[in-house]
């Protein structure tokens, strides 16, 4: 489902998004990072995705670096997060808060095409964008993000998750 549109996030949806989409790994760093890597490295997911800059920060502290890592500089809306994704070739875009920008999607289309890590540098903010991350991702490839205080999740991409974040996307006011 792509757009044409910038997509902005109504009131209404704001509670249901603070549910997790994928398996949430309760606790803290770097019990779930460990977690994660392991579960990545038994089932090997064809892309790995991280959106956020700690869990990004994590998964490379425990030598795991993301296919696709989609970050924003800020942690909890605050600047101070500086992540250097190794081997990466870095990609920038812009997309405002509460909003899934048009342009977004051809971006992370590049993204998953290649064959190098990418960090997807996004001026604005990232957190919406684990839905496009799911959405164009292969299947069987996981998303991971950050639950805050509580935790991350893994969202292993599949139809039913693809048909489930199209039926938010749709509730988005496109302007």
């Amino acid at each position: 489902m792509e757009t044409v549109r910038d997509l902005v996030l109504p009131i209404k949806l704001r509670e249901k998004l603070k549910q997790p989409f994928g398996t949430l790994f309760r606790g803290k760093h770097p019990e779930t990072t460990l977690r994660a890597k392991n579960m990545i490295l038994e089932k090997m997911p064809p892309k790995v995705v991280t959106v956020g800059d700690v869990v990004t920060k994590n998964l490379i502290e425990v030598e795991l670096v993301p296919d696709i890592s989609i970050i924003d500089g800020k942690t909890l809306r605050t600047t101070n997060e500086n992540v250097n994704v190794p081997n990466s070739v870095q990609m920038k875009a812009q997309n405002p808060a509460a909003t899934i920008s048009a342009g977004i999607w051809d971006t992370l289309k590049k993204a998953y095409e290649s064959d190098v890590p990418i960090e997807l540098l996004i001026e604005g903010e990232e957190d919406l964008l684990t839905m496009p991350a799911i959405l164009l991702a292969p299947d069987k490839s996981y998303v991971i993000y950050g639950q805050p205080k509580e935790g991350i999740v893994i969202v292993e991409v599949n139809e039913n998750k693809k048909k489930e974040i199209k039926e938010i996307l749709i509730q988005m006011e496109a302007i």
